[in-house]
């Protein structure tokens, strides 16, 4: 009967109103896809900007017609819990999509062009392009300009743009471990928007003073700021003036906080950012990472200390950050360090940032509970204690959704792995890149590149969706229930 009484509850996502809420973000897209063309145009790459035009039209096209659909209100219709998850889950598949062929120009196949739009949207940074330095100026824009409208988060953009219900566009961006306050959607977009374009600006000034041409500040700086980690030559930070290395890497850990806590300073003082129990965590998680790496570089590498340190810490906080850059070779490090990196990778940064990861809020809710249950061995079987985060009560749901992320993220990374593992490819090194492409870190074994099998390929393009939508999402969209039964009317 409670199955029964479930079922008669339940309701298929609106086809109509999932239509006319991605027809918003088309039009986004389109417009978004002419600031790369027009770069393209003027670097003089014909394929490239012929294709982008073409694709921004098609968009366009595409989003004028769905945004006519008749009976759809998006302004007075409220997204069900279904509805919001599949638009999250199609808005960054179809964004990726969108780029494989203009990408293809770069003389890739279509899977391989599909693999790198995919890792440019979600931020990821794994490749399969080489020889970087000799690519067209065209086609490393695209790819850092993807990366910088990935990193602000295509949620956001569309929750900035039409969504005016709080309770729709909570659900919206909670998909994405965004975090909405009383002030409303609109505002948080603004705000976030105001922030990143900002960090951007200062990035590219930073990066630019510190050594670099200024096209490859640019490059460089909007990978950053997005914690992608592509970057305009095969050496990655290597080849950078030290200067230039330390300020990416400290850009890269400044975007892996939550963004409104920057705007929140203006009224609150710097203190306010200190005083986040999420950032004191992030930036005691980079030190670890850090110092563990610096001393297996002494003890394992033989580096001396200095090299050690410098290496321990751009890659520490890169992989803490899920940024992707590096200093070294990541497949020459010892296996003991390359364990260290699943992990910091793994946990990445705070919600609201534009790193990757299950997010540091969702490791400290689970340190609460086991923090919980072991006080609750030492006190009276009836005495009442509550787990709290940043002074916040922890509440049931927060709880399930840890789990449930938890379980589904080990799961994807578990299968994955096996998956790889038929294929024959070792070990480590096939771990090592699963986890990478699922927290949307980018740093690389060296297994991403043309030669990889297109089955791996197709993994790994899963890896990097789930990872960025946090699975969920993209479960939604396979589930039949979700297309098939009854609908509530418009």
């Amino acid at each position: 009967m409670a199955e029964h009484a479930v079922q008669a509850l339940l309701h298929a996502a609106r086809i109509r109103v999932v239509a006319a809420t991605l027809a918003q973000l088309l039009l986004t897209l389109g417009v978004l896809t002419l600031v790369p063309a027009l770069v393209a145009l003027v670097l003089g790459d014909e394929t490239l900007w012929q294709r982008l035009g073409l694709m921004a039209v098609a968009q366009l096209a595409l989003g004028l017609l769905l945004v006519r659909l008749p009976g759809v209100d998006i302004a007075r219709t409220d997204l069900q819990w279904n509805e919001a998850l599949a638009v999250t889950g199609l808005a960054f598949t179809l964004a990726a999509a969108a780029m494989a062929w203009p990408l293809a120009a770069a003389g890739i196949d279509l899977l391989d062009a599909l693999l790198e739009a995919v890792s440019a949207v979600t931020t990821t940074g794994l490749t399969v392009l080489r020889g970087l330095d000799g690519t067209d100026g065209g086609v490393l824009f695209l790819r850092a300009w993807m990366q910088w409208y990935g990193g602000l988060g295509i949620a956001v953009l569309t929750a900035a743009l039409i969504m005016r219900h709080h309770a729709s566009t909570r659900r919206l961006l909670e998909t994405t471990g965004e975090r909405l306050t009383a002030a409303g959607a609109r505002h948080h977009a603004r705000t976030v928007f105001v922030v990143y374009a900002v960090l951007t600006v200062l990035a590219v000034a930073a990066v630019w003073a510190a050594g670099a041409g200024a096209f490859e500040a640019l490059l460089y700086a909007l990978s950053a700021v997005a914690t992608g980690g592509f970057a305009p030559n095969d050496g990655s930070l290597a080849p950078l003036p030290v200067a230039a290395s330390g300020v990416l890497t400290a850009v890269s850990l400044l975007a892996a906080v939550s963004l409104p806590l920057y705007a929140r300073m203006a009224a609150h003082g710097i203190g306010k950012l200190w005083r986040d129990e999420e950032v004191r965590t992030l930036v005691a998680a980079a030190l670890m990472t850090s110092l563990a790496l610096t001393l297996l570089g002494i003890l394992q590498q033989g580096l001396d200390w200095q090299a050690a340190l410098g290496h321990g810490l751009a890659l520490g906080i890169s992989a803490q950050t899920d940024t992707g850059f590096s200093t070294t070779d990541v497949a020459a490090l010892p296996p003991a360090a390359q364990l260290v990196l699943i992990v910091s990778m793994s946990v990445g940064g705070c919600t609201g940032s534009t790193a990757g990861g299950i997010k540091i809020i969702r490791l400290l809710v689970l340190l609460r509970l086991v923090q919980l249950a072991l006080r609750r061995t030492a006190i009276a079987e009836r005495a009442v204690l509550q787990a709290r985060v940043d002074g916040e009560l922890v509440d049931q749901d927060m709880i399930t959704g840890a789990l449930q992320l938890l379980t589904l993220w080990l799961a994807v990374l578990l299968l994955s792995w096996l998956a790889f593992l038929l294929y024959g490819q070792p070990p480590l090194a096939s771990l090592f890149e699963v986890a990478s492409a699922t927290a949307n870190a980018g740093l690389s074994m060296g297994l991403t590149g043309a030669e990889l099998a297109p089955g791996l390929a197709v993994v790994l393009i899963a890896d990097m969706l789930f990872g960025r939508v946090e699975i969920l999402a993209l479960l939604v969209l396979l589930y039949p229930p979700t297309w098939i039964g009854r609908r509530r009317k418009l």
